[in-house]
This record gives C-alpha cells, structure tokens and sequence, in this order.
C-alpha cells in the first residue's frame, strides 16, 4: 500500500485534478469549509485496499493524518459511519481471523471519486442481525461460512455482509427485510455491481422441471430449509470454530484418538 508504488486513476484526483480525495484539507471550491474526514478515508480505502486486504489505524492515520485529530476513536467513529454507504469493514471482534488492531474491507461503498453521494439508506444493525440470524450465518448464495477458507484457496477466510436481492440501484428497498440476505464479501462484490434483479419463478421452472427424482428431492430439502443441507458434523464443526486456539488443539488430540489416527 506505498503510495509511492501507485498509478492512480483520473477519478482518485479531487476536479483540480492534482490533489488526491484523501489529501484535501478543503472542499473543492470553498476554501472556509473544511474536507471531512469520513470522506477522506473512503477516498483512501477505495484507491489503495483491495477488497480482502487488510490494513491498520497506523496506515489510515498516515495517509490522512493531516488535519484529521490523531485520535484512534475519531477514526473508528468515522469507519463505522461508512457502513451508511455501503461499506463493509469487519475486525477482530467481527472475525477472529483478523489480527488485534486490524481492519478488513469486506465490502466497496460509495466514495467521493463515484460521483454523486447516494441519499442514505443504511441497514440497521438489527436488520443486520435478523438477517444473518435467519440465513443461518451462511452466504446464501454459495453456501459458504463467517472464517469458513473458499474451497479453491485453502488460505482465505470468508466473511459474511449483507446484501440486497434486487440491488438498490434497481429500487431494491434496504428497509425491507425479505430484500436483504446474508451474503460472503465475494458473491456480495458482482450482486452489488452486476444491476441485475433476481430470477423469478417463471424463469426457474424450466431447470426445475427436467431435474431427476433424486435431485428434486435434494433441492426441495434445501428450499424448505432455506439454505443447503448440512449434516451433524458440519452442525458440529460450526461449534468448533468458535473454540480458542488451545480449545481447538484438545479437541484435535481427542479426535485423533477416536479416529484411531496421527495425522
């Protein structure tokens, strides 16, 4: 993340088209009204993080210290308040795979370099919780779980967000909770880009109707459930995520010894 190191696009540079978003001290135009810094961070974050990286309070306080306190708190207060426009920015108390003092950007929101600001139509943190709650705290669009490693790389760790069915830009409404499903940051970055509004029933019956039996058994036990089936190990396994590293090290011994195994 070496600024030094970066070409930035023609949209990362303020209308004078030299100064970087997250380098103003003022607003374009009005020398007497100060650049806010929940501005400036989005700015940052959105030229200089790739969704999935991680980065530190030391790395936004070093790109937008300037006239910004030097205030741990006032920065967390202006991360969280991003979540209006659509970012998604977990921690450690989100995920525990993400170090102590750590940020991850899960999610894109709206930044000064996309033009116009979006009126404001944030999820609640309640909505958030029902949600993720009712989805079973699993993507609904690939299945996978929060700190769960994608199947082709071994060495990630998903997060969950969630996200809109019929994206807003579609009228999709935020307020409306059969509207918002639990989705990973990975199936969340094309639903929310892609403009497209879900497939409807009539679309769906062709592929329904030509399955086999044994298939349409599978897919109305998913539907019914509202989420792929699991079995009782992986219902067991979720447990076993959430044990401390010490925890989870007794429980791999135990294992090994019912399993009659050394690997």
């Amino acid at each position: 993340m070496n600024e030094l190191d970066l070409e930035y696009p023609p949209e990362a540079f303020s209308p004078d088209g030299s100064t970087l978003w997250w380098e103003l001290e003022v607003w374009p135009g009005q020398p007497n009204r100060r650049y806010g810094a929940e501005r400036k961070i989005a700015a940052w974050l959105a030229f200089n993080v790739e969704v999935g990286e991680t980065f530190s309070m030391r790395d936004l306080r070093s790109a937008i210290g300037a006239g910004v306190p030097n205030d741990d708190e006032h920065l967390n207060r202006r991360l969280r308040r991003l979540r209006a426009d659509g970012w998604d920015i977990p921690t450690t108390k989100d995920d525990a795979s993400i170090g102590a003092g750590m940020y991850r950007l899960d999610a894109l929101g709206w930044h000064p370099g996309a033009g116009e600001r979006p009126p404001a139509d944030s999820i609640s943190d309640g909505d958030r919780r029902r949600v993720l709650e009712r989805d079973g705290r699993r993507c609904v669009v690939c299945g996978i779980g929060a700190g769960e490693p994608y199947p082709n790389e071994p060495y990630t760790s998903a997060a969950l967000t969630v996200g809109h069915r019929i994206p807003r830009a579609l009228g999709g409404d935020s307020k409306d909770i059969n509207n918002l499903q639990a989705e990973c940051a990975r199936c969340n970055e094309p639903v929310r880009h892609s403009l497209r509004s879900p497939e409807t029933i009539d679309q769906l019956r062709p592929d329904v109707v030509n399955l086999s039996r044994e298939d349409a058994r599978k897919l109305l036990s998913w539907s019914v459930a509202g989420h792929r089936s699991r079995d009782r190990v992986d219902q067991i396994f979720d447990r076993v995520r959430q044990l401390s590293v010490a925890e989870r090290m007794i429980l791999v011994e135990l294992l090994r010894s019912k399993s009659g195994t050394n690997r």
